[in-house]
């Protein structure tokens, strides 16, 4: 196993059991990169594998910018399974290695004991490296392209053209018959992420009960992103109204409770609306702190007037347990992201003031 150019094909291996002693998954697209990891969670201790569980003893994730030395992880992957055929190692953010603790070692120096270990990594161990933040010139990912035990994929972020032609490929493989319009319908509504149009092409085809897919079929069951975008969500927040937060949350997780990439998507998007409402609340100048139009200042303004110091410190606490949870600190969190952010709605709109705090 090397390079790969298609998740497609990296998500048939997996599912054919066929897995690497390590994986470098990196690029824009992070719901392609949360996918592959599910996975391989799924393909280790997904219920009926070997493994299941025993995930307590065979599955261990590190965030690098809070990872004293990188020799926990390595010692990790060092380590035999208990029960389990292979222990699961996980590593996000490689580039930021040392950001938020002190070390006497350094980041390249992280990065070279991790391309030492590409060279002669533990069979019994499959070690996942992710980054959303890697270049392509990264000593790690030239590394990986050169080392037999790694799969390296970059996970891009697909144009509108490249999206289209993604569904008609994926579309001709399941021996459908993919209008065009439908496609490009599909791309309308869902976006340009490769998994999320996998689901949507996946459930168009079900609705044309294998005929033709036209754009009725797309229309019928995919999920306008737009009806229920992100900035709703937010604004509903921002409003404290968690009937409408709950119900928009819903709606976008309509199709999988237990969708990671949707998960961090929608966390990574209530981070940025958070911060926006504490530099409108607190900031002298917010305009050009946010450099945003006045109007969209005053919107915010007004949010932010929903909330006083203690609940927006209160919030931001919280956003750093949920980020904890959905990386790997909560059983919860790992079953269903999806509960994890209701917590948090209720939490910060007070309808349940400190339920977000029992993520397990």
């Amino acid at each position: 196993m090397s390079s790969a150019k298609d998740p497609a094909a990296v998500f048939a291996q997996i599912e054919a059991g066929q897995l690497a002693e390590v994986y470098l998954l990196w690029g824009e697209d992070a719901a392609v990169i949360a996918s592959l990891q599910q996975a391989l969670r799924t393909a280790l201790f997904g219920e009926g594998k070997p493994g299941a569980g025993l995930e307590a003893f065979n599955h261990e994730r590190f965030d690098a910018p809070y990872t004293k030395a990188v020799a926990e992880v390595l010692t990790a992957c060092a380590q035999m399974p208990m029960g389990s055929p292979r222990r699961l190692v996980e590593l996000s953010a490689p580039e930021d290695f040392h950001k938020h603790v002190q070390s006497e070692s350094t980041r390249d120096k992280a990065l070279e004991a991790l391309v030492a270990y590409f060279d002669a990594p533990n069979p019994t161990c499959t070690l996942v490296i992710t980054s959303t933040g890697l270049k392509g010139t990264s000593k790690l990912i030239k590394a990986a392209k050169k080392a037999g035990g790694v799969v390296e994929l970059k996970c891009g972020a697909l144009s509108e053209e490249a999206a289209v032609s993604v569904l008609h490929n994926e579309a001709r493989a399941r021996g459908w018959r993919l209008e065009g319009a439908a496609a490009q319908a599909l791309v309308a509504r869902i976006g340009s992420g490769r998994a999320e149009l996998v689901a949507g092409l996946e459930r168009a085809g079900a609705h044309a009960e294998g005929g033709q897919i036209t754009r009725a079929d797309v229309e019928s069951v995919a999920v306008d992103t737009r009806e229920a975008d992100i900035f709703a969500l937010t604004d509903a927040i921002g409003r404290r109204d968690h009937r409408r937060a709950l119900a928009l949350l819903s709606t976008m997780f309509r199709y999988g409770e237990r969708d990671p990439g949707q998960a961090m998507r929608i966390f990574s998007m209530l981070v940025w609306q958070m911060r926006r409402l504490c530099v409108a609340k607190f900031a002298d100048d917010p305009q050009g702190a946010l450099g945003i139009k006045p109007f969209a200042v005053r919107k915010l303004q007004e949010q932010a007037r929903g909330f006083d110091p203690a609940t927006l410190e209160s919030a931001y606490l919280s956003l750093a347990r949920m980020d904890l949870a959905l990386k790997g600190g909560s059983r919860l969190a790992y079953l269903s992201p999806y509960m994890v952010l209701q917590r948090w709605v209720l939490e910060t709109c007070g309808a349940m003031p400190q339920v977000a705090a029992a993520y397990d």
